[in-house]
C-alpha cells in the first residue's frame, strides 16, 4: 500500500459516508463543470480542506474505485477534432464501467456554449466492449442526432473518490492513476503525479470551499490548482498519438506537460 492511499484514508476517517441511493439530488446530469489539476500528494489536505461540509460516497465498502471507460469516434475524428479545436459545441461517446459494483453505462455527454455539459446514459445491457443491443443503438441515436457508425478507439482508466456537498447541490471527483491506451494497444500513463479534479454544480459558483482551498495555494505554478480547461479523452489521444496536430489545443497540452513535469520534481 502507496503513502499517499494511506494518507487519503486517513482524511477520510473523519467524513460521513453516503451511499448511491442517496445521489437522486445530485446527480448533475445537467451541470456546469470546473477543472483543475494538482499534484496527487495534495489530495489529503484537499479533502481535510472539505471536511465540513462534504460526504464522502462509498458503494460496496469502497471510497475509491477504479472507472474504465472506452471512447468511440466517429469516422474522421469528429469528436477529437471538436475538442482539439475547442468548440463549443461538442460530444462524446463512450462506454464507462464501475469497478465497485461492476455496472456498466453507455453515455452521450454533450457541452453547450456557456459550460453547460449535458449527459444522457443508460445500462449497459451487453457486457463492457460487447455489440451494442438494439435498445442501446437506439439511443445512441436519440442522443447523438447521428445516424453513422461509431468505432471503439481508446481505452482510459483512473481512480476516482467522489465527494458530496449535499447543501450546495454538488459534487467534487478526485481522478488518480491516469491510464490510457489506444484500442488494442498496450496502457501507459497520462499526467503521472497529478491529479484531476472536477467540482459539478447545477450553476457556475466560483466561492465554494474547494475553490477557496485552491486558491489559497501558495505554490501554485502554472495552470495547478487553477481552473483549466482538460479533457481527458483529448489529453490521452494526444498522449497516444503524437502525430495528432493539437490545433488551439496545444497550449493547454503544453501547460499540462509542463505541470506533470513540476508535479514530478515536486514530488521526487
Amino acid at each position: 500500500m502507496n503513502t499517499l492511499t494511506e494518507n487519503l484514508r486517513s482524511a477520510c476517517v473523519a467524513l460521513p459516508r453516503t451511499g448511491l441511493e442517496d445521489m437522486d439530488g445530485v446527480k448533475l446530469m445537467k451541470r456546469f463543470d470546473a477543472k483543475y489539476v494538482i499534484p496527487e500528494s495534495w489530495l489529503p489536505e484537499l479533502v481535510n480542506a472539505v471536511a465540513a461540509s462534504s460526504k464522502v460516497l462509498e458503494v460496496n465498502g469502497q471510497t475509491e474505485t477504479v472507472y474504465e471507460n472506452l471512447y468511440y469516434e466517429l469516422p474522421g475524428e469528429k469528436f477529437l477534432k471538436d475538442h482539439l479545436r475547442g468548440k463549443a459545441r461538442r460530444m462524446k461517446v463512450r462506454e464507462r464501467r464501475y469497478d465497485s459494483n461492476s455496472m456498466t453505462f453507455l453515455e452521450v455527454k454533450r457541452r453547450f456554449a456557456g459550460g453547460k455539459t449535458i449527459k444522457d446514459r443508460v445500462n449497459r445491457h451487453g457486457r463492457f466492449r460487447e455489440s451494442w443491443t438494439s435498445a442501446e443503438q437506439d439511443f445512441l441515436k436519440s442522443s447523438m442526432s447521428i445516424d453513422t457508425n461509431l468505432e471503439p478507439r481508446l481505452h482510459g482508466s483512473f481512480v476516482r473518490m467522489t465527494l458530496v456537498n449535499f447543501e450546495r447541490g454538488e459534487r467534487m471527483t478526485l481522478d488518480r492513476n491516469l491510464e490510457c491506451a489506444l484500442v488494442g494497444s498496450a496502457p501507459s500513463a497520462l499526467l503521472k503525479g497529478l491529479a484531476i479534479i472536477e467540482i459539478k454544480q447545477p450553476k457556475p459558483d466560483r466561492y465554494g470551499p474547494a475553490q477557496r482551498w485552491l486558491r489559497n495555494q501558495d505554490k501554485r505554478q502554472g495552470v495547478v490548482a487553477r481552473k483549466t480547461r482538460i479533457s481527458k479523452y483529448a489529453m490521452s489521444r494526444l498522449e497516444c498519438d503524437p502525430d495528432i496536430a493539437a490545433r488551439t489545443y496545444l497550449a493547454t497540452y503544453r501547460r499540462l506537460q509542463d505541470a506533470r513535469s513540476w508535479a514530478e520534481d515536486l514530488q521526487a
